[in-house]
Parts: C-alpha cells; sequence; structure tokens
C-alpha cells in the first residue's frame, strides 16, 4: 500500500470536504452559470422543510463595499409542516408565517454569508416586501408590510438606521388606515429631487374578489411624514398592480403596471406621483405577474425585465389561470425612455418551471438579478435564484 498516497488523498478529501461544509454554512456560494452570456449562477435560499419558500428580495450595496441581500423567509410552526416534501400539497401560501432575513456578501455576490434576522414577524400572519433606500445624508430607511387577513389589513411600516444596518429605530407605519396596502420588494426610489416615492397598489380587502389601485406613498422630508397619490390608476377585471417605477430624464414617473388583461400597462406621473395618467397598454405580453423596472448607470438606458408569456386564460382553450405561465423571465432594454423595447434576452427559461418577482442591482459594471424560483408543482413553495450579467449582456 502507497502511504504517502494514501495522506494525500486523506487531505485532499478533507480539504475538499471542509470547503463544501463552509459554503453549506455560509447559505450559498456560486457557480460557473449555464446558459450563454452568464457569469454566476446560484441558488442561494434553497428550500428546506424549516423554510419551504423564499421571495421579495433586494440586493442592497453598504458603504464599505459589502452586499446586503434582504428577503421574505417563510418558515413553519406546526410539527406536521415540517415533515413535508418540497411536492406535497398544500404548500405556503402568501400568509404563511414569514419574517425578513438578510446575508452578507463581501465578494460581489460570488458567495453569501449565513442569514441573519432584519425583521422579527410581529403580525398576525407576517412580514414581507422590503425596501432599502439611501437618504443623501448616508441614513438607511426600510420599508415593509405587515399582514393581518382576519382584520383583512395591510400595513406599510418604516423604521431608519444610521450605522449601515446595524442597529434600526423601531418601526412606525406610515400607510393609511384601512384597505390592503402592497408594496414590492426593490421597488422604491429616491426621486432627483430629493421626493421618495414608494409604488404600492391598494384594494379593500385581499382574496376576495379583488381589485385594486396603483399610485405611490410619498415623503419630502426623508421619509418622516408621508402622502398618498391623488390620482390612482384603475383598470378593469383585478386592477392596477405591483408598479414599477423609474424616473426619466425630464423628472417624470414611468410606471409599468402587473395586470389581468394580458399586457403590461404604463402610466406617466409629471409631478412626482402626485397624479398618474389613465393606463395604456404596451406591446409586452405578460400574465399576472411582477415586473422590475431600473436603468442602467453605465449606459443611461432602462432594463425591464418580466414574464414575456401570454396569460393561460388567454392562450389555452378552457383554461382558467391569468397568474401563469411565469415562464420564460425576460429581459428587454429601452433607448427611448422606455416608449419602445427591444433586444430581449432570456434570463431565465425552464419549461416546467416558474421564475418571478424580479430585482435588479448594479455593482460596477455587474448587473445582479434575484428572483424566485420552482418547480410548477412544488404547491407555492419557491427558491430564491441568483444570476450575475455584465451589462453589456443585455444587448446582446
Amino acid at each position: 500500500m502507497n502511504h504517502k498516497r494514501m495522506s494525500i488523498d486523506r487531505r485532499m478529501f478533507l480539504s475538499t470536504s471542509a470547503v463544501a461544509a463552509a459554503a453549506m454554512s455560509s447559505g450559498a456560494q456560486a457557480t460557473a452559470a449555464g446558459a450563454v452570456g452568464e457569469k454566476y449562477s446560484m441558488t442561494v435560499c434553497p428550500w428546506t422543510a424549516e423554510n419551504p419558500r423564499h421571495d421579495h428580495q433586494q440586493i442592497f450595496p453598504l458603504s464599505n463595499g459589502w452586499l446586503l441581500l434582504v428577503w421574505c423567509e417563510y418558515y413553519v410552526k406546526k410539527p406536521s409542516r415540517i415533515l413535508r416534501s418540497p411536492y406535497s400539497t398544500d404548500g405556503s401560501s402568501d400568509a404563511a408565517p414569514c419574517r425578513i432575513c438578510a446575508r452578507v456578501s463581501t465578494d460581489r455576490g460570488r458567495t453569501w454569508s449565513g442569514k441573519i434576522t432584519m425583521q422579527d414577524n410581529f403580525g398576525a400572519n407576517n412580514v414581507k416586501h422590503p425596501n432599502l433606500l439611501r437618504l443623501p445624508s448616508g441614513e438607511i430607511l426600510f420599508s415593509f408590510t405587515v399582514r393581518d387577513l382576519d382584520k383583512q389589513t395591510l400595513k406599510v411600516y418604516l423604521k431608519r438606521s444610521s450605522d449601515e444596518c446595524e442597529t434600526w429605530t423601531e418601526p412606525e407605519q406610515i400607510s393609511p388606515e384601512g384597505g390592503v396596502y402592497f408594496t414590492n420588494a426593490d421597488h422604491n426610489l429616491l426621486h432627483s429631487s430629493g421626493r421618495i416615492i414608494l409604488p404600492c397598489h391598494w384594494g379593500k380587502f385581499y382574496g376576495r374578489g379583488d381589485h385594486y389601485n396603483a399610485f405611490c406613498l410619498y415623503s419630502d422630508d426623508e421619509g418622516r411624514t408621508w402622502q398618498a397619490s391623488r390620482k390612482k390608476v384603475d383598470l378593469p377585471k383585478r386592477g392596477a398592480e405591483e408598479p414599477g417605477i423609474v424616473e426619466l430624464n425630464n423628472g417624470s414617473l414611468l410606471s409599468m403596471m402587473r395586470t389581468t388583461l394580458g399586457k403590461v400597462y404604463r402610466s406617466v406621473s409629471t409631478d412626482r406621483g402626485e397624479t398618474w395618467s389613465d393606463a395604456e397598454a404596451t406591446d409586452l405580453p405578460s400574465p399576472s405577474s411582477a415586473n422590475c423596472i431600473k436603468r442602467i448607470p453605465k449606459t443611461g438606458d432602462l432594463v425591464f425585465v418580466w414574464n414575456k408569456a401570454t396569460p393561460e386564460a388567454l392562450a389555452i382553450p378552457g383554461a382558467t389561470s391569468y397568474h401563469h405561465p411565469r415562464n420564460p423571465l425576460t429581459a428587454a432594454i429601452s433607448k427611448d425612455e422606455g416608449r419602445t423595447w427591444r433586444n430581449l434576452r432570456d434570463v431565465e427559461r425552464r419549461e416546467g418551471y416558474v421564475s418571478g418577482y424580479p430585482s435588479i442591482s448594479f455593482v460596477g459594471d455587474e448587473a445582479l438579478v434575484t428572483y424566485y424560483h420552482s418547480s410548477r408543482s412544488m404547491s407555492r413553495d419557491t427558491e430564491l435564484k441568483l444570476k450575475i450579467f455584465d451589462t453589456e449582456w443585455f444587448y446582446g
């Protein structure tokens, strides 16, 4: 027996095992991407029986160069739930217990730490929909929603940090009373005028013939007091939902909205969110699902990520779902301030799977795109996926 070779093999095994254990304990590690044009691809928050659903995420840069991934982590409270598989029936509903957690990356998103709790669940059902925003002073605002289905309320809360998310003030409600106020992660905006704009949609109740209006909450005093748009956006069927917004070069706001009409609809505000124009259809097909719109820092063009697909109810005889298919997840570029879209490229295309609720963060010349991902048979349980691209990738 070659004892020297045996010793070397044993050291290699222990070294490999240590690396694997470190990667598992840190939550996620990037791998070389498989699709053309990707630099890295990873499942940053995998499915487990303890935490069966992950979504509503944002990657936020800290002042020291670290990245903070903030997301909604669902958890179980019953013995029967810990015995589920990813494909068991009765998956994690929107009202399932959920808290807001975070991971840290010190290498531009290639590897991630273990998780920390950013906001414990103090709602009757859950806390969700995180949005982080840095003010010119350096202070960071953190908004989120608190759900109580029995009372049919969904309220927006806000807290503040002056030490890079190390400590926070006590949360304070910023939404008006009555009804449900939905926001989306990574959808807030600091206007060039200094106004803070938080897009949202509102309805009288949730899960009972839902109908929503899209608009925004806005603040002119660094988030201490808030007002709501005087003129909101309405549409047929379920109405106008989950607006993504971007500031145009002339200071106007462009909103791209989720609908059940088979298309993405758009609206414009020329008064920084106080009123909105009547919505009009774009030529972008879409099921009833969320989108994300951002301006690419390097080029100044707009990038839009959404589910480019016709709803099954409008495409398949006998089908009833307006929410699917949520595949593919597609990116498009606009060089004319959102009037037309070109350079369509699929961020994720995987038949039999769903990918949705995208967010985008730009770090140097790279775009970090995060979204939930799962098999369609996973009963609403989802994992959180991250892909890293050079910004040139969006242009093909």
